[in-house]
């Protein structure tokens, strides 16, 4: 099992300022979100879980020290609500709901002012009651609460505090990770990661169950679901051997499940819990007894439903380009020639996408206003026209399901088509039709389209969700697209997007007019991350793929191809090629 947390570190939002790899100075934090200095990809942090026990009320406290005690045992691990509640007052400590929102903040502030304990600080994000993340914006990341206090039997206790929990960077940092719920798409055929945050520890696995039996959060829900029948139900917590059997114990109607329905429910669990470094096989079990899950038998490994991956075809892993008048794939060794069918096509291409089996692969003409699918590797068959008459198309992006998407930057904004062997279609997505788009990119479940969309001068990283018929997937509707990620870099180029992971992109940004570096950003805008290490050319272009062994890849302008090793940090790929374009499968 290869499993993966990125634990990336909040502790550049304390002093505002991240630096970027030796000669490449240092870049602020916005202040939607966290930006932290990079790890390489496929290390496991293990999270360090020391306990922290603040002290309770001190008898002759002011009313600005309950304050910050009341704040400070937020900050207890194991959590404490006992411990919090012990500062306010008896009808404040009935009222206080520390579920209500959990609140990440930094440079607090506590000052009395008049008898009233005056909290400021600055909100970083939120988590709902599922653990989805909420970026602040500019406008709602300032906190200030008024806190009253009242005398119980002579001490200070609070009587209005703040709603719900708040807790600083670091502990969020610390305490916290991030898991991913899967679900399937409307075809059944793949499974889509729903990103929730986490108090680590023992219950991890309990909590993650209990999650994915809810079905998807509200940010899904209507592009995804689940096979669980809705009085699905744990019945008690999951029991993790040291042998790593995650024994997950469910209600009676786990049994009244179809044998069809219990194997998808089964690849949903296994994809939710193989994050969990300790679960190596999983079992669900109804009064004690295990069931036997058809295909796989009474335990299954978290290797078992591979087919389910959310990256699509874990094989496709192969680099490809485009040199002078032909389509290379590139290793370290050098580039060779595709000889399939879309070789004749590339002699005068733009840019060039093969689908994730690697297979296929689609040209956009040079003078971007037509695309032609052909094969990779096969040779013969020809190449066919999918999309005539554009106006300026930026690099297609595929998904699993055959679909290729295409963005034409017209005179009067973007406009978006799906496209497949038989039909193209034109639909819309509020936030990047009409706008002007940089670059986008589709995730290969299908499931959700990133691009980056500049409007005054400025861009900003968008996503949108897409749904499709179950019967024809070609058939496609996306939802308003959201800002992950605002103007506090500068994104610029074309084609500077690439999916990282399930839940993550690439991009290429800048900041004050700086040169070009690569960055991840979390879907759900929870993580800004910058790569360490130093990169001798200025980049123009990148490349990812969404398993975590295929490695970034960035492109200077004269198509030298520099790779990120996690041993060495970025270190030139192709022996010597010069490509442009460079792209993975999907």
């Amino acid at each position: 099992m290869t499993s993966v947390s990125r634990r990336l570190g909040l502790h550049a939002v304390l002093s505002g300022l991240v630096c970027l790899a030796v000669t490449t100075g240092c870049v602020s934090i916005p202040t939607e979100s966290p930006v932290s200095q990079g790890r390489d990809l496929g290390v496991q942090d293990e999270p360090q879980l020391n306990s922290n026990l603040p002290p309770g009320p001190a008898p002759g406290a002011t009313r600005e020290e309950i304050a910050a005690g009341f704040l400070e045992a937020m900050l207890a691990y194991p959590r404490s609500e006992s411990l919090a509640r012990s500062f306010l007052t008896s009808d404040a400590a009935a009222r206080w709901d520390p579920a209500e929102t959990l609140v990440v903040y930094d440079d607090r502030d506590l000052k009395e002012d008049d008898g009233i304990v005056v909290f400021r600080s600055r909100r970083l994000g939120s988590l709902d009651e599922r653990g989805s993340w909420t970026s602040s914006t500019p406008g709602t990341s300032e906190i200030t609460v008024q806190i009253r206090t009242e005398q119980v039997d002579g001490e200070w206790r609070l009587a209005g505090p703040p709603a719900g929990t708040y807790i600083d960077a670091d502990y969020f940092e610390r305490y916290f990770d991030p898991f991913a719920l899967h679900f399937f798409d409307p075809t059944g055929t793949i499974l889509t990661p729903d990103p929730v945050y986490l108090l680590l520890g023992e219950s991890t696995a309990t909590t993650l169950v209990r999650d994915l039996l809810k079905g998807p959060s509200r940010q899904l829900r209507g592009v995804a679901y689940t096979v669980a029948p809705d009085d699905l139900a744990i019945s008690s917590p999951v029991q993790v051997s040291s042998a790593g059997l995650a024994e997950v114990p469910l209600s009676a109607s786990a049994l009244t499940m179809s044998p069809d329905d219990r194997r998808l429910f089964a690849a949903q669990l296994m994809w939710t819990l193989r994050a969990l470094p300790e679960v190596e096989t999983i079992a669900i079990t109804v009064d004690g007894q295990q069931v036997s899950i058809e295909g796989s038998g009474t335990q299954f490994s978290v290797d078992e439903f591979a087919g389910y991956d959310p990256a699509g075809f874990a094989a496709a892993r192969q680099l490809l380009g485009l040199a002078p008048r032909r389509v290379v794939t590139v290793t370290q060794d050098g580039a060779t020639r595709v000889v399939g069918s879309v070789a004749a096509a590339a002699k005068e291409a733009r840019s060039v996408a093969a689908d994730p089996s690697g297979a296929l692969a689609a040209a956009v003409s040079r003078d971007g206003s037509d695309v032609f699918v052909g094969s990779v590797s096969t040779a013969g068959g020809g190449t066919s026209p999918w999309f005539r008459r554009g106006e300026d198309l930026l690099r297609p992006s595929w998904d699993i399901h055959q679909v290729l998407w295409l963005v034409d930057r017209t005179a009067g904004g973007a406009r978006l088509y799906a496209t497949t062997a038989d039909r193209t279609r034109s639909v819309t997505a509020p936030g990047i039709t009409a706008e002007r788009v940089l670059s986008f990119a589709v995730a290969r479940d299908g499931t959700r389209m990133a691009a980056v969309v500049e409007e005054d001068g400025r861009a900003r990283l968008v996503i949108a969700l897409i749904d499709r018929s179950a019967a024809d997937p070609g058939d496609v509707t996306l939802s308003p697209a959201t800002t992950v990620y605002g103007p506090e870099v500068t994104f610029s180029g074309d084609n500077n997007l690439a999916w990282l992971s399930p839940t993550s992109v690439a991009v290429l940004a800048n900041e004050d007019g700086g040169d070009l570096q690569p960055f991840e950003v979390s879907i759900d805008g929870s993580r800004v991350v910058t790569f360490d290490g130093f990169l001798p050319i200025r980049p123009v272009s990148i490349a990812s793929g969404p398993n975590i062994d295929i490695p970034l890849v960035v492109g200077s302008r004269r198509g030298e191809l520099y790779v990120r090793d996690p041993e060495s940090g970025w270190a030139p790929f192709g022996e010597g090629t010069r490509v442009s374009s460079p792209v993975y499968p999907g």
